[in-house]
């Protein structure tokens, strides 16, 4: 389970450094064009919205994956490691809740519902940008499994934080 998290960690870091770094080129490109060139792109800022939308929710993905969201342990700090797996586990099964709920059925329905527009400067059809909804849906249902498993099964680590609390 692990090695399937490590190379779907590595696959969502590639496409979003890949993402970012092509969005730094074309945003330098828009304010020379701009600034220097004085002949403004007019497909570079399309792309630099729908790119940001893309990665953003991939990098929530990532997040989830890494448990590295934003969390307030006051609570759990204090409990005990087998009440602390708990409240983790039901963490995970908010954000498996949500992903099927919002992300993957409301994604695909706005999906569907903008695949017959089509952007302005790109002529893309916008169900493309919105495609980035259940496409990290899906990747949040998958960490959010293995994190659930990993939560059960992993006794070192609990054990670990017991030492240190």
């Amino acid at each position: 389970m692990n090695k399937i998290k490590y190379y779907l960690d590595k696959i969502v870091e590639f496409i979003t450094i890949f993402l970012f770094s092509f969005m730094i080129i074309i945003t330098t490109w828009q304010v020379i064009s701009r600034y220097i060139l004085k002949n403004p792109s007019t497909t570079s800022e399309e792309f630099i919205r729908f790119s940001l939308i893309w990665l953003s929710m991939l990098a929530a993905a990532y997040v989830v994956g890494k448990k590295s969201h934003i969390s307030i342990t006051l609570f759990s700090d204090s409990l005990s490691s087998q009440k602390r797996k708990i409240i983790d586990a039901f963490i995970q099964f908010s954000f498996l809740i949500f992903a099927i709920i919002i992300l993957i059925f409301g994604g695909l329905k706005a999906v569907s519902l903008t695949m017959e527009q089509i952007s302005p400067s790109l002529n893309l059809p916008m169900g493309y940008v919105y495609l980035a909804l259940p496409v990290s849906g899906l990747l949040i249902i998958i960490y959010s499994i293995i994190n659930i498993i990993n939560i059960f099964q992993d006794k070192r680590t609990i054990n670990s934080i017991d030492e240190m609390g």
